[in-house]
């Protein structure tokens, strides 16, 4: 049996936003002393604007970089320096007193972790009435926001905008165990060619064991043995099941879940559909009786290459319980194979590792860990519902089966909670609990990567916002790079699946036979569409 480890990531995406706080720096005065009137306060029983003027009244300045790694490292403060730090606050010193005061205080402290001290007392990225202010606390006193940590500057450098792209649903994925109102496995598979760097992406998590199980591959056998060693309380149980409980399941090679015949692919996910349902799972042997578990909740992401369209409709047929992002395109430069080497394999995954798994065990220590947070946001914006409805919609057309000329489509309901709970946990990882319309452009992507890779490409072009008149046969081609005879039968296809409407479009020398994308799945209104 494969030796389990675990993925730790640890993501501090730093975007572009601005912070409120009141820091900017010059980069040759990095060594200053705090001024006592920062130190000797206790924060709660200040306003905002009365800890912003005392800061700055010291004419100490940071920039946003700054702030940013300051407030991290202030987290790392715990047992003896904290109390001192919490006495040092509520006291009163004068003289020599006020001198040795402040020298205990700053032992083992930096000036960054007091300038970070601050700004999570200004709460942020969050509005006001999401601040949970603790005073004089080593507690985060703000939900972490992935705006505030360095994940996406280094996933970027490191993997290129492809690896940051992918890395937003993964994260988000694995942020919905914080959800307390969610029962069963969310699932999200990464989908590329082999090479594009998938497996090491997914390395990135390493580490983080109370977070993540990772195995190389998997079968259903390997959650539940039903061997001697199926009881829960023995010491030699090597059953995966119960040791997934409340982490999320990273397996670098999930080709093998989706190959072998018919019949193997439709036994495997009949298994797999009902342990990610969060039931638990038992077997029954002749040898070993009965053994199995109750209620282990779960998550799973997973790389694998593009499945056939024989794993798409079978898969299908068990209910799908898998969202999918496919790798974009990469544009390789002349200097693409120096970018690649530089630095060698380990540098990527060590600063990948080292960002994704600042930044999540923040998130968990905030939160109190998995089923910790109760969703506020009731009821969610019409754009928000509206938006999701209709993705849903897209996801359950485009990956339906056809089968003498029918098309048999699965209901929205399933596919539309799915992605709303992959909203949610975008949100999570941004500090909030309630939904806002960027939240769902991750659901956008995942939808238009979930179906079988044949169709995305003409249901993309189809739903394009940006696209003038119907998609013609001539188009279709082109974009598909094959043969005028196959584009009209993907075109046919994705009307079979109800997607569009046929209509006659003026060409040379007569009229072509284009599709027009039906009003029920046009792109929302408001919401980015994705580059491929």
């Amino acid at each position: 049996m494969s030796e389990t480890q675990s993925h730790d990531g640890r993501n501090a995406q730093q975007t572009n936003s601005v912070t409120d706080a009141p820091f900017s720096r010059d980069l040759g005065e990095r060594n200053r002393a705090i001024p006592s009137n920062v130190l000797s306060l206790d924060i709660s029983e200040h306003s905002n604007d009365e800890l912003a003027e005392m800061y700055e009244s010291a004419n100490t300045t940071y920039s946003d970089e700054d702030v940013v790694e300051m407030r991290e490292r202030s987290l790392r403060r715990t047992g003896d320096g904290i109390t001192e730090m919490r006495e040092s606050a509520r006291t009163t010193y004068t003289g020599d007193e006020a001198d040795r005061a402040r020298q205990r205080a700053l032992r083992g402290h930096t000036d960054e972790e007091f300038a970070r001290r601050h700004n999570r007392a200004r709460g942020g990225p969050v509005r006001p009435e999401e601040v949970n202010l603790v005073a004089a606390s080593d507690e985060l006193v703000a939900p972490p926001s992935l705006t505030y940590y360095d994940v996406r500057e280094v996933i970027s450098e490191e993997f290129g905008k492809e690896g940051w792209t992918l890395m937003k649903p993964l994260l988000a994925t694995h942020a919905t165990h914080l959800l307390d109102d969610i029962e069963s496995s969310r699932a999200m598979m990464i989908e590329g060619q082999s090479g594009v760097g998938k497996t090491m992406l997914l390395k990135t998590f390493g580490g983080l064991n109370e977070q993540f199980c990772r195995r190389s591959d998997i079968t259903p056998a390997s959650f539940v043995s039903a061997g001697s060693s199926k009881s829960n309380g023995n010491p030699g149980n090597n059953d995966l099941l119960p040791q997934l409980e409340g982490r999320t399941l990273a397996v670098r090679d999930a080709n093998t879940l989706f190959t072998g015949s018919e019949q193997t692919i439709r036994s495997r996910w009949g298994k797999l559909a009902r342990i990610m349902d969060g039931d638990g799972y038992y077997r029954q042997t002749a040898t070993h009786g009965k053994a199995g578990y109750d209620d282990i909740r779960f998550n799973f992401i997973g790389a694998t290459t593009p499945l056939s369209p024989r794993a798409w409709r079978l898969i299908g047929n068990v209910g799908q319980r898998l969202l999918f992002v496919e790798w974009p395109d990469e544009d390789y430069e002349d200097d693409w194979l120096r970018s690649v080497v530089d630095g060698g394999e380990r540098r990527p995954i060590e600063r990948g590792q080292e960002a994704v798994q600042e930044f999540l065990r923040d998130l968990w220590n905030y939160h109190d860990g998995a089923e910790s947070v109760t969703w506020t946001d009731e009821p969610m914006s019409k754009e928000v519902e509206t938006s999701l409805q209709r993705l849903a919609r897209v996801v359950a057309h485009a990956r339906g089966s056809i089968q003498n000329g029918r098309a048999s489509i699965e209901a929205p309901k399933r596919i539309g909670k799915l992605l709303h709970d992959l909203a949610r946990g975008h949100a999570l990882i941004h500090g909030r609990t309630r939904l806002e319309l960027g939240d769902v452009e991750v659901c956008g992507r995942v939808a238009l990567s979930t179906m079988p890779s044949k169709r995305r490409d003409v249901v993309r072009a189809l739903l394009d916002p940006d696209r003038v008149g119907p998609l013609t046969p001539s188009e279709a081609e082109d974009i598909l790079d094959v043969s005028r005879p196959t584009a009209r039968e993907r075109i046919d296809e994705v009307a079979t699946l109800g997607l569009g409407e046929k209509v006659e479009v003026p060409g040379r020398g007569g009229t072509t036979t284009g599709i027009r994308a039906k009003s029920e799945f046009q792109w929302p209104n408001g919401l980015s569409y994705p580059e491929f």
